[in-house]
């Protein structure tokens, strides 16, 4: 590693994070040791700009292909991630390979036949007061197996949505309020691979005067209705789940299956022969193909040719929101040049820029003053966007329905709760939302969350408390309800109903 000593803070950052221990401060300065693999992030973290690394390569070490970091590991040390070891001139991993032990039959059978409720809560009613029973107790006989589903349509104060919203056109600040009818209803949160996502309700918007407003907006979402919002600063969203969002107006196009740099790595050998040197434009990654992992195993040497954005691993430069070319503010295809060192470029040499949906493709050509042109695009060039382009992924709108079941929607149940929960994160009572099956959180209570799309029916109505009243089902052996301590009453009136089935 190169140290500019004159440009040095000493702020002690590098060998604070540095992932081998490589680096020790003396006398106020970073000193590196034989661990350093070269992998650079004291370099990004400077906040100087002290560090550089070397362009020659460690003669006694083996430079990492697993991912575009390139880390240089000499004989018997790590990697920067820890996952790889130098052993007598091999990368081997540091874990071993785990297999997971083979399926118990039986007890695969047993998850089958509670994975799908007898009964859905819809139309059940509630468990309100908590100690009267859930209303609806059903059983029956699969595969041998006796199967009880409890029902109940439960008022969860404690409950929100998070919208996934597929579309590579901003919709707001990370934060931002969200509004509906001028009434805040949630904000924007962090995006997730490309998709926006919002947050709506919580407990904290619940307390408010517009609970009543959010209790409907939540219930007409999750019931896949259409619903509009406005995000801070002027965003117009027309949306409903299972549909393309509408976003100012403009329906939403499909989005790209994946960031630039990742373009790369998925089309690399069809990309390989078009150009000497490739740019996947895009807001998230832009990928500049000589430079990235895969470029290099397929021999691309340095083109002297830099993309707009932020550096972040070799191949992979963080990009910005626009309304261009992948989504960034490049309206001209040659600015995706945005450095060029000419003494590495060579007259003739063709760079093709591409947008990260497949929309977009120009190649370029540099002439005898190594000035870029457009030229023709070829076939093969044209193929290639088109392959991109049919790559594309829908652009959707999805609802989670968040919430924790809790109070009269356990003790209607069992008389003794903390087993139901424990039987939910156990798997022995398998719990439904609509017929739909949940993710439930780990941790303690039942917090669960359940895709809205995958409930096939008007589920979803609402108190004035207010909350949300949301149909739930517990599944489970027999057995299981007894030992859970299951209501009598309902234990009562399901023997009943089997002694009369037994007579008949």
């Amino acid at each position: 590693m190169i140290l500019a000593e004159d440009l040095c803070s000493g702020c002690g950052l590098c060998s604070e994070r540095c992932p081998v221990e490589a680096i020790q401060m003396e006398d106020k300065l970073p000193r590196f040791n034989d661990l350093c693999v070269l992998c650079g992030l004291c370099v990004s973290l400077c906040p100087v700009n002290a560090l550089s690394i070397p362009q020659e390569t460690q003669k006694d070490g083996l430079i990492c292909d697993h991912c575009p970091v390139g880390c240089q590991i000499r004989e018997g040390f790590m990697g920067a991630c820890q996952r790889y070891r130098n052993i007598k001139g091999v990368l081997k991993t540091t874990q071993p390979l785990i297999f997971p032990p083979p399926p118990n039959i039986e007890e695969e059978k047993r998850n089958l036949v509670i994975s799908v409720p007898l009964v859905t809560g819809i139309g059940a009613g509630t468990t309100y007061p908590d100690y009267v029973p859930s209303p609806i107790t059903a059983q029956e006989k699969r595969h041998d197996i006796d199967v009880i589903t409890v029902v109940t349509e439960a008022p969860l104060t404690y409950s929100s949505i998070l919208l996934k919203i597929d579309t590579e056109q901003p919709v707001g600040k990370e934060m931002e309020p969200v509004r509906t009818k001028g009434h805040i209803v949630g904000h924007v949160t962090t995006e997730q691979y490309g998709s926006k996502m919002i947050s709506l309700g919580g407990i904290n918007l619940m307390k408010t005067k517009e609970n009543v407003i959010l209790t409907r907006l939540m219930v007409a979402v999750a019931n896949k209705e259409p619903f509009q919002l406005t995000v801070e600063g002027g965003t117009h969203l027309e949306l409903q789940v299972g549909k393309p969002p509408v976003i100012n107006g403009e329906e939403s196009k499909p989005m790209k299956v994946a960031c630039g740099a990742a373009i790369m790595g998925m089309f690399g050998p069809q990309l390989k022969d078009l150009a000497d040197e490739m740019i996947i434009l895009d807001s998230d990654i832009t990928g500049l193909f000589s430079e990235s992992h895969v470029g290099r195993l397929m021999g691309f040497k340095e083109t002297g040719i830099k993309p707009p954005g932020r550096f972040a691993t070799p191949g992979r430069y963080f990009g910005t929101v626009g309304n261009g070319w992948g989504g960034t503010p490049i309206l001209n295809p040659l600015q995706a040049l945005a450095s060029i060192d000419k003494e590495k470029i060579w007259p003739g040499m063709k760079v093709l820029i591409l947008e990260v949906t497949g929309r977009e493709a120009v190649l370029l050509e540099a002439d005898e003053e190594k000035v870029f042109h457009v030229i023709e695009l070829p076939k093969e060039a044209m193929e290639m966007r088109d392959l991109i382009a049919s790559n594309r992924e829908p652009s959707l709108t999805s609802g989670m329905y968040i919430g924790g079941a809790g109070g009269s929607a356990r003790s209607g149940v069992t008389r003794n709760p903390i087993k139901l929960t424990q039987a939910v994160h156990h798997g022995s009572v398998r719990m439904s939302v609509g017929g739909a099956p949940t993710f439930i959180f780990p941790g303690g209570g039942i917090n669960f969350m359940v895709d809205v799309r995958k409930i096939s029916w008007r589920a979803f109505t609402w108190v004035p408390t207010p909350a949300v009243v949301a149909p739930i089902e517990y599944t489970m052996q027999r057995e299981t309800f007894i030992q859970m301590g299951g209501h009598k009453q309902a234990l009562r009136l399901l023997s009943d109903i089997k002694a009369s089935e037994a007579s008949q």
